[in-house]
């Protein structure tokens, strides 16, 4: 390119004007070379500068490319740790949101467990109790003041719960059971507790609650009221007293009766006959006192009973006239046996032998008020005549001494030709139930 120029103005410079000589045309030339070389130095410099400014382009380029391959790298990098970290957050708030959820459910469960657990154990029957160490009561069931006699629950927290015990007994009982408790040891135990004039009995479970340690931190007192237990207890003790004393009784007359049968009887086989007459009778007299739970008998079944064991079944054979009365169980069985002697007499010698016989049973209670009296009548009629025995059997004597007494009255047997006669006065007050 530098030839090609220094000719090309080689050229231009002949063309330009005619011939000089010789020595202007080698300075003209001289200084012609010498400026084609300074611009080919020049070109040459531009050239390079130009090369140069390539290659550095080049490296620019070089360097560009490369940071924005590591620009767009690391963008992807920061993009996919971005996303990864925008994953793992979604994620961890996912768990943590399950794990929330699961634990208010769990809470859910645990109150209304607790809630539950809390219904049962202080709307029970029992008198829930928890205590501290000491003895003094923190939380107390809704019975709690019913229990105590208190008005509300008050008056129960932080008091000592044996303080509540007045009965000497009972009080010494629930100290023991607290002394047990603090011990690690459960005890249980009857107690009686006064309040208002009125006693009641409890069954009591004492239990120590244990903390985290293993030792007692708590104790724990339930009680439970059996005083309807108790009571059923003592009727049923007195009733079993009350059984013993009236099969003493029973057997006794039983002694009493086999005895007089046997002492005026003519033969064996009518000491047999009469003794088992008598003792059925008193078995139906007993069979009517336990109608009434053996306290007491209406005089009207004593009477119907007898009438039908020794009516024959004829009506109109026996005529039964008086007013309600309930009598006691003794005076029961002693007018019982006095009814059985009188209706066996009239079946065997009286008015019931002889099918125009009849028998008129009657009573009534007269007098004032505060001295009332209790008369019987038992009066045959149309039988055989009659008169007097020889000699007092048993039935007389039974009916005499029985009357004297079982009830604390008098009985008089007349023998008019018409028929026997029987007349029985007590007081009433010895007959009827209290």
């Amino acid at each position: 390119m530098s030839g090609a120029a220094g000719a090309a103005m080689d050229t231009i410079t002949l063309e330009g004007g005619p011939p000089a000589d010789e020595s202007g045309a080698a300075r003209r030339l001289a200084s012609l070379e010498t400026e084609n070389r300074h611009l080919r130095a020049l070109l040459i410099q531009a050239h390079r500068q130009a090369d140069a400014e390539l290659l550095r382009n080049a490296r620019l380029g070089r360097i560009v490319a490369s940071e924005r391959d590591a620009s767009r790298a690391e963008t992807d990098r920061i993009r996919a740790e971005s996303e990864a970290l925008d994953a793992k957050r979604r994620s961890d708030l996912a768990d943590r949101t399950a794990r929330l959820a699961d634990a208010e459910e769990l809470n859910l469960q645990l109150r209304a467990s607790e809630e539950f657990n809390r219904r049962i154990l202080w709307t029970s029957i029992d008198c829930v109790k928890v205590l501290a160490l000491d003895g003094r009561m923190i939380p107390v069931s809704a019975n709690g003041p019913a229990m105590f006699g208190v008005a509300n629950h008050a008056a129960l927290i932080g008091q000592p719960w044996a303080g509540f015990w007045s009965v000497p007994e009972s009080r010494a009982a629930v100290e023991a059971a607290l002394d047990a408790a603090r011990a690690g040891r459960p005890r249980r135990f009857q107690a009686r507790l006064e309040r208002g004039g009125a006693g009641t009995w409890w069954d009591i479970a004492v239990t120590p609650i244990d903390g985290a340690d293993g030792r007692p931190e708590r104790i724990l007192a339930v009680s439970r009221d059996i005083t309807e237990l108790k009571q059923n207890e003592d009727r049923q003790t007195l009733l079993m007293q009350e059984l013993a004393h009236r099969v003493k009784n029973t057997l006794a007359m039983v002694q009493a009766i086999s005895a007089q049968t046997l002492r005026n009887a003519d033969s064996l086989a009518a000491a047999g006959e009469a003794l088992g007459a008598r003792l059925f009778a008193l078995a139906r007299a007993h069979e009517v006192l336990l109608q009434g739970s053996w306290s007491s008998v209406a005089l009207a079944d004593l009477v119907g009973t007898a009438v039908a064991l020794h009516g024959g079944g004829e009506s109109g054979r026996f005529t039964v006239s008086g007013p309600d009365l309930t009598l006691a169980a003794r005076p029961g069985l002693t007018l019982s046996l006095m009814l059985h002697e009188l209706g066996t007499n009239a079946a065997k010698y009286g008015a019931l032998s002889t099918p125009a016989g009849r028998v008129a049973i009657a009573w009534e209670v007269a007098g004032p008020e505060e001295a009332r009296l209790f008369r019987f009548r038992w009066e045959e009629s149309g039988g055989p005549p009659v008169s007097p025995p020889a000699r007092s059997g048993f039935g007389s004597r039974l009916i005499q001494r029985s009357i004297a007494y079982g009830v604390g009255g008098s009985a008089h047997l007349a023998y008019p030709a018409t028929g026997v006669l029987l007349t029985l006065e007590a007081p009433l007050a010895g007959l009827v139930a209290g």
